[in-house]
Parts: C-alpha cells; sequence; structure tokens
C-alpha cells in the first residue's frame, strides 16, 4: 500500500498517480459539501473512466473493477468514520491508498474464502 501525499483541503484537485509497471492514473476527487463526503469526481486508466463513487473507508473501494485495473484504492480512518469534512485528508484524519494488483488480489481471495 502506497499513502497517496499529496491530498489537501482544496475541494477540487486532481493527481497524477504512477503504478509500480510506469502506467499512469489520473485521479480528481472531489468535495460535496451539501452531500457531507469526498467523491471519485473521475479516475482514468488507460482507456477505462470511473465516475461520481463516493469516497468512504473500505480496504478497496474499487473492489467492482478488480478485472478491469491493476490497482485499487484503500481509504482509512484514525477516528472510525467515514470522511465527511473538507479537511479530513489534509488533517490525517483519513487517508487514501494505491493499493498493488498483489494485495487487490490478496483481499479479493479474502472474500472469496
Amino acid at each position: 500500500m502506497n499513502l497517496i501525499t499529496n491530498i489537501t483541503d482544496d475541494t477540487l484537485q486532481t493527481s497524477q498517480l504512477i503504478l509500480p509497471d510506469g502506467s499512469q492514473i489520473l485521479l480528481t476527487i472531489q468535495f460535496k459539501p451539501m452531500l457531507f463526503g469526498w467523491f471519485i469526481q473521475t479516475l482514468t486508466y488507460g482507456n477505462l473512466t470511473i465516475q461520481g463513487r463516493r469516497i468512504f473507508v473500505s480496504p478497496n473501494i474499487l473492489q467492482q473493477f478488480c478485472n478491469q485495473l491493476p490497482f485499487g484504492i484503500a481509504c482509512s480512518s484514525v477516528n472510525n468514520r467515514e470522511p465527511s469534512q473538507q479537511q479530513d485528508f489534509s488533517s490525517g484524519n483519513c487517508q487514501l491508498f494505491l493499493l498493488t494488483a498483489a494485495e487487490v488480489a490478496s483481499f479479493t481471495e479474502f472474500l472469496s474464502a
């Protein structure tokens, strides 16, 4: 798991993430105050684009795409609550992690056991 460190309290931000094989992910997240949450506005990997997914505490937010993506994204919280505040990631209360293909496979195996 690699911590995604460049998340600020800006309501709209884009990050370019690099996978171990050198391929790139373009991730745009947005805080929506009326919905009390952070959302993946767009995630683009190759020709696959995922839009409008809420960011919630999970071992893999992208689990339903495990057969299409060689990575995952996990969200954790130190105080055991969903990321519902604009400063949750910048303050360290919540963290996003980029998961490797092996970590996604391990989690998928755990779910099927």
